[in-house]
Formats: C-alpha cells, sequence, structure tokens
C-alpha cells in the first residue's frame, strides 16, 4: 500500500546505515537486460527483513476482525458461534515478549533463527 511504502521510506530516511545497506545488495541485482522478478527479490534478504520490520512498526490495518465458526472454549470462557474477535495488530507487534525493545527498528528480528524463538502468530 502506499502508507506501508511511506513508512519503509520514512524508516530508511531516519536509518542511514539500512538505506546503505539496502542500496548495497540491490547492487547485486542485474536489471541491465531484464526488469527485476520475483526470483531476484528472493536474493534481497535483507530488504525482505526492513520491509517486515516497517510492516511490523507501522501496519497498514490497525486491527483485524475474525467470526467464530462454532462454540468456542478457552480456559474456562465460552465464545458463542459468530462472536466477533479483534485482534488489534498494531499492539500485537509491540508485544515486549514477542519483540524485545519492540519501538526500535531492528530489521534483524526476521532472521530465521529470531523468528523460530517467537510464536508464530507474533507476526501477522
Amino acid at each position: 500500500t502506499a502508507a506501508a511504502i511511506m513508512f519503509t521510506l520514512l524508516v530508511l530516511a531516519n536509518e542511514p546505515d539500512v538505506q546503505d545497506r539496502c542500496y548495497a545488495e540491490l547492487q547485486n541485482i542485474d536489471t541491465t537486460l531484464a526488469p527485476m522478478t520475483v526470483h531476484d527479490y528472493q536474493q534481497l534478504p535483507y530488504l525482505d527483513r526492513v520491509l517486515k520490520e516497517s510492516l511490523r512498526l507501522y501496519p497498514p490495518v490497525a486491527f483485524i476482525s475474525r467470526a467464530t465458526t462454532g462454540d468456542l472454549m478457552i480456559d474456562e470462557a465460552t465464545f458463542a458461534h459468530n462472536t466477533i474477535a479483534r485482534i488489534h495488530i498494531y499492539d500485537l507487534h509491540r508485544d515486549p515478549v514477542q519483540f524485545p525493545d519492540p519501538e526500535r527498528f531492528d530489521p534483524d528480528r526476521f532472521l530465521p533463527e529470531h523468528v523460530a524463538k517467537r510464536n508464530p502468530y507474533a507476526y501477522v
């Protein structure tokens, strides 16, 4: 989305070392004969982490809603069929248990070894 691009550009402007590293990684992609492809993007792991971290800090959607498809019991609480559950992505992505120092921009949060230690639903 336009907001995601804008926030990523803002992050890059505020983090010159990150910007330089993204630029250096992009220089390894040869686009002289053909435009960039999905395969080329797969060769940009640092840029991918930068985009994910930018989306973690500045999600384009504040929350999502889902309806239960049947009665649901969690611990001692019962939720009837069609109960609406709202997931506040902004807060979810700033959980200090899942993302230590959550306000700090750190693309390395998305290194495979860090992702493996995190709850799989901590980042949506």
